[in-house]
């Protein structure tokens, strides 16, 4: 179950930026826009996360191995971590813990709901996925009146209409699946509270001479200690937006050229979050076929002062391979100049005879300029070396008789 975990944290954060967003602007959104385009905006959760799951940016690139003289390239090879393997399998078994307990939950909640359904203590209320249905108490039809009865019919058929039901089937799944994410959590509910702002507002919007009487119904209406994951029910575990719900009956209804607007705003951030996404993946990087770098260090030459003869040699202490174009081909050869300071830096490199594709040259003498040597020693003191030509050789692997390295 460990390979789940990156796909999980990349699919979370994309929602927990998403969710954190939406937040911010739904009340804005509602006010000015209206409460249908409120609730729309919550498809950019979905459509966040969806992007993560495209196939992210690939970056083509070789495969080097490269040699200083005579001998091999070696480096410190970290051990991963060797020591903290056990710590995905671990994170895996406490994800699944988690998932399963408050599926668990739910799924009790789910069944005492339907419980209290089936003896006429609870709705007016949808249920079901497959086959959602509108629910009623035993006292639906003494309680309220036939107009009324009427309206909160309207209502409900309204999310039957738009499968709200099912949206909040699949959002009780993700908040299971994203259990240790609280912004998961306290995204479902403002979303099932916008949901109902929503379904009251095409209420009223297709009979818009009952909003005294709409509201009056809303006072009425039955509240269920219950709470309902899957299905339409004013959320029990959340403070009830009864007055909220009352105050928007009194407002005018969104125009139709506001209710383009927000169609236009709601795609447009819904298109700029799956992209922002699905470009903040990590790049992939597919190795094509590798190349082998022969780097040959000439020595410093002998010089002579006070009588004493010394000899150093040109020593790489790190030097990382050239990134070479994804579609080169064949062997180059590049020289380049070197000064190096008494630490061994290099203070400036300087390209001698070019290998005929300036971007390799520019690849090649990257490499250089990032590269460290051991110092120059004269007379056991570290000095600075200047003029100190190196070849870079490169050959595509395979390419040279027997396949053997250079």
């Amino acid at each position: 179950m460990s390979w789940l975990l990156p796909g999980l944290v990349e699919i979370n954060l994309a929602a927990g930026g998403a969710i954190l967003f939406v937040l911010l602007v739904r009340r804005p959104m509602a006010r000015h826009l209206g409460p249908h385009a409120a609730y729309a905006l919550w498809a950019i959760v979905p459509v966040a996360m969806a992007a993560t799951l495209l196939p992210e940016r690939t970056l083509f690139a070789l495969e080097t191995d490269f040699l200083f003289g005579d001998m091999p390239a070696t480096g410190a090879v970290s051990d991963g971590g060797a020591g903290f393997t056990w710590l995905p399998s671990l994170l895996s078994v406490i994800w699944l813990g988690g998932m399963i307990a408050l599926a668990t939950l739910f799924v009790r909640r789910q069944r005492a709901f339907m419980r209290d359904a089936e003896i006429g203590l609870a709705g007016p209320a949808i249920v079901g996925f497959r086959h959602p249905r509108i629910v009623t108490p035993d006292d639906f039809s003494h309680r309220f009146s036939h107009d009324e009865r009427k309206l909160i019919i309207t209502h409900e058929q309204v999310h039957l209409e738009r499968s709200d039901a099912r949206i909040n089937a699949l959002v009780a799944v993700l908040r299971c699946v994203f259990w240790f994410n609280p912004l998961m959590h306290v995204g479902a509910k403002a979303m099932r509270i916008d949901q109902e702002l929503s379904c009251d507002a095409e209420v009223v919007e297709r009979r818009p001479r009952v909003r005294r009487a709409y509201a009056e119904t809303l006072l009425k209406t039955h509240i269920s200690a219950q709470a309902l994951p899957v299905g339409c029910h004013w959320p029990a575990e959340a403070q009830h937006p009864l007055a909220e719900r009352i105050d928007l009956l009194a407002r005018r209804p969104v125009s139709a050229r506001r209710r383009a607007v927000a169609a236009v705003l709601v795609v447009s951030l819904a298109g700029g979050a799956g992209f922002a996404a699905w470009a903040a993946q990590p790049e992939r990087t597919i190795i094509r076929e590798g190349v082998d770098v022969l780097v040959p260090f000439r020595p410093i030459p002998q010089t002579e002062r006070d009588g004493a003869m010394t000899r150093a040699t040109l020593v790489p202490s790190s030097f990382e391979a050239p990134a070479m174009p994804h579609h080169w081909r064949g062997e180059s050869e590049v020289v380049a100049e070197l000064c190096l300071s008494a630490a061994g830096a290099v203070e400036s490199v300087a390209l001698v005879n070019g290998s005929g594709d300036k971007r390799v040259d520019a690849a090649s003498l990257a490499a250089l300029n990032k590269a460290r040597f051991e110092p120059a020693k004269r007379d056991g003191v570290a000095i600075a070396a200047c003029n100190q030509r190196i070849t870079v050789e490169f050959t595509t692997a395979g390419s040279r008789p027997g396949g053997s390295p250079p």
